[in-house]
């Protein structure tokens, strides 16, 4: 039975029926956890949660939130052992880890890859103890797979190539191995791997749309790489997609197509200066004193080109990009509307 406070401001016990309905609802909420609030992606996705009746967001980060969110954000170091304390007393039902980003310009190198990597096995050592939970989904990143000049033209998920790995992308990788290793343990849980091409977008301020944006842009002289990216708002409704439609398993994320890196200037009307390694890399470290910094597996992505396989997500994972790489490009230089307008 449920207590209901009347206007008088007496308690009144509810029906039988009228309670077992309200338990109900309470008890079909959804509570998913969400690393990451502080990054685009993250602070994003847990706006669009937050408009469902349905669920109840638990959002963790080590640093504030950039947008203003309904929900709380705890903060935490996730390789602090409170925080795996933390994820299993908040007995979630979901998690969705975001917190996967190169915040080396932001935290150091060292402690980057502590939370990267240290964070990881934390999370999930703390989700193999979750009794409640029954979906993971994880983002990662089509670097995983390195990059360099000897790469087959399109690579898939099974793909295990030789190419040059920042450590950001050796840190992914050990990330990766972990939720292979949770999954063989637990498996009532369907964990989904997400490796999105670099997120683009007008609004975006990560270091491929920053870089994409300036007026005049340095890249390598002699090449002129193939690149995928995929708009914000379908690297969110990917999440989405996956959240209300669990598959066990990882897949490449980016919107259809493939343009050289020329073409994606041109689009934006952007000048390329193509420079010697020499001029290069001196532009490339005037950036990062500009506070633009490019992580090594951007200047990989610009300087080899990377192009994955999307048939399993469209064919297994059941989601399609609402926009292609051109759309998405023109999309991103403010050529053609978003669909979001939120900042």
């Amino acid at each position: 039975m449920v207590g209901l406070w009347l206007a008088s401001g007496q308690p009144q016990m509810a029906s039988m029926k009228g309670g077992a309905s309200w338990l109900g609802r309470l008890t079909a909420m959804r509570r998913i956890l969400v690393t990451g609030a502080a990054t685009w992606t993250g602070g994003h996705l847990i706006k669009e949660l937050e408009r469902r009746s349905d669920v109840h967001v638990i959002a963790v980060d080590e640093v504030p939130a950039r947008v203003e969110l309904e929900s709380e954000v705890h903060l935490f170091e996730l390789d602090n052992p409170e925080f795996a304390h933390f994820v299993i007393d908040t007995k979630p039902d979901a998690v969705i880890h975001l917190q996967t980003v190169d915040r080396s310009a932001l935290l150091g190198g060292r402690r980057s890859h502590d939370e990267a990597v240290v964070g990881a096995q934390a999370l999930f050592g703390a989700i193999h103890r979750c009794a409640e939970l029954t979906q993971v989904i994880v983002k990662s990143d089509i670097c995983v797979y390195g990059m360099g000049p000897r790469n087959p033209s399109v690579v898939s998920e099974e793909a295990r190539l030789d190419g040059r790995r920042s450590r950001f992308a050796k840190d992914l990788t050990i990330m990766e191995d972990y939720i292979t290793d949770t999954a063989k343990s637990r498996k009532d849980i369907v964990f989904t791997v997400l490796r999105l091409a670099p997120i683009f977008g007008p609004n975006v301020t990560n270091p491929m749309s920053r870089y994409l944006r300036l007026p005049l842009v340095p890249t390598r002289l002699g090449y002129d790489p193939r690149i995928q990216l995929i708009s914000g708002e379908d690297a969110t409704g990917a999440i989405q997609h996956t959240l209300s439609n669990p598959v066990q398993g990882t897949f490449n994320i980016a919107a259809p197509g493939q343009l050289y890196l020329s073409r994606i200037l041109r689009l934006g009307k952007r000048v390329g200066q193509p420079l010697p390694r020499r001029a290069y890399n001196v532009a490339v470290k005037g950036m990062g004193r500009a506070d633009l910094h490019l992580p090594d597996h951007i200047k990989h992505l610009v300087h080899y080109g990377l192009i994955a396989d999307t048939r399993r997500m469209r064919n297994v994972l059941g989601f399609e990009p609402s926009q292609n790489l051109r759309q998405a490009v023109l999309c991103g230089y403010g050529a053609l509307p978003s669909r979001s307008t939120t900042p």
